[in-house]
């Protein structure tokens, strides 16, 4: 994952909100699922100020409960979601933005590992 002190391409373009560093962090480990600790502490924050951002994720679909291990439930990004359908489509644009303007095949296989993770 990437270093909570360094801004990804993505929060560049929608803003450096709580609830879209929560979002970013779960792009960036989709098909995990994450305790509350583990996405405060992934997204730079405090756990009562992702205790406050969170309803309103899991209320528009955006994050989903997985499930529980004992008292600590886990959640994931909620890939069926259209909002964060979009937004995957947008972290792959800007991806392959970003990758163009490496010279030669490095940029090629680049793009093709995005096109692999994007499915």
């Amino acid at each position: 994952m990437m270093p909570v002190t360094e801004k990804s391409m993505l929060l560049e373009v929608i803003g450096d909100s709580i609830e879209n560093r929560v979002v970013d962090f779960l792009i960036g480990g989709k098909g995990l699922d994450y305790s509350k600790k583990d996405m405060a502490d992934g997204c730079g924050i405090s756990r009562p100020t992702l205790y406050k951002a969170l309803p309103s994720l899991l209320k528009h679909g955006v994050v989903k409960s997985t499930r529980n291990i004992g008292r600590i439930k886990l959640f994931t990004l909620n890939t069926e979601n259209e909002k964060v359908k979009a937004l995957l489509k947008l972290e792959t644009f800007l991806l392959n933005q970003s990758f163009e303007s490496i010279p030669g095949k490095h940029s090629q296989v680049l793009r093709q590992h995005v096109a692999v993770a994007a499915v």
